[in-house]
């Protein structure tokens, strides 16, 4: 059986948070939100998304609007997009060591294979797009289904407190990495499997599980 992992995109594979605050800032502007701040943005990484709603005003109920509104405006930004530093070392090093390689995120399909190619990073076998921002876990759990795939040879490597929330809920292991939009205290809260501070952490982690779990 493969070892599979299992990636986010925003926030874990490339840095788009910057373009994600200037796409809001522009939603903002146009329906009367509370815009964001440079001077907050690290105060609001400590947030869940619940809180950051209360904190700029914004009723949970807008989320997946707000987040549809955002991978519509996101389209037009993929020649920016840019792959953390290192991490497309830690991808190609994965790839190359056998392991099958996917990505479910809540950005569009056709988005993440833009920006994959603009990269040089077309290694993914398979990519997801969760239309539910709150409902990663359904693809996750389709996903699993599809392929017939044992929960335990599945890795996820995600960088926000909801990536963990959905992998309780599909009883797959997480790796969350702190470089993206949730900060580390806030991801400690959700007692994820295991922390990396860094991309090559990623490979420590993995080969060390992996390598337990068949024995």
């Amino acid at each position: 059986m493969e070892n599979v992992l299992v990636f986010d995109f925003d926030g874990t594979i490339v840095d788009s948070k910057d373009i994600g605050i200037n796409i809001y800032n522009e939603i903002a502007e146009e329906y009367n939100f509370k815009k964001i701040d440079n001077s907050v943005v690290s105060n609001l990484s400590a947030l869940s998304i619940a809180q950051k709603c209360k904190v700029l005003g914004i009723p949970v109920s807008k989320i997946p609007f707000l987040a549809y509104k955002i991978n519509e405006k996101f389209k037009n930004h993929i020649l920016n997009v840019k792959v953390f530093d290192k991490m497309k070392d830690v991808l190609y090093s994965l790839d190359k060591s056998g392991y099958s390689l996917n990505i479910i995120s809540s950005n569009t399909e056709n988005t993440i294979k833009a920006v994959l190619q603009n990269n040089d990073l077309d290694i993914f076998k398979n990519i997801y797009s969760s239309k539910n921002i709150f409902g990663k876990h359904t693809v996750i759990n389709s996903f699993i289904k599809k392929h017939k795939l044992n929960k335990k040879d599945i890795l996820y490597v995600g960088d926000e407190l909801r990536d963990i929330e959905a992998c309780k809920k599909s009883k797959i292991k997480i790796i969350s990495v702190t470089w993206g939009f949730d900060s580390h205290d806030l991801l400690l809260s959700g007692n994820p499997d295991f922390i990396a501070k860094t991309p090559a952490d990623i490979i420590e982690i993995v080969s060390a599980y992996f390598f337990n779990s068949k024995y």
